[in-house]
């Protein structure tokens, strides 16, 4: 299976998931559905799954996850 993000300035906005091979996901992406689109992996330790909310970045190649806000009790 082959997983592509959609981006708005570099953040997750949607996953999608192909489940045929097309020999360039990315600009498939970007002409069925418009936008700016990554590749992201579920089968790679060594980068994070892009996940809704993550932010992409392109130099390293790699999904970063937000910021965790610190549990405040009420």
């Amino acid at each position: 299976m082959n997983y592509f993000a959609k981006l708005i300035n570099n953040i997750v906005i949607e996953v999608i998931c192909l489940s045929e091979t097309i020999a360039n996901g990315v600009e498939w992406c970007v002409e069925q559905y418009g936008g700016d689109w990554a590749q992201t992996y579920d089968n790679n330790p060594a980068k994070a799954f892009g996940n809704i909310g993550y932010t992409c970045d392109a130099v390293n190649d790699v999904f970063v996850a937000p910021p965790v806000e610190p549990y405040v009790e009420p």
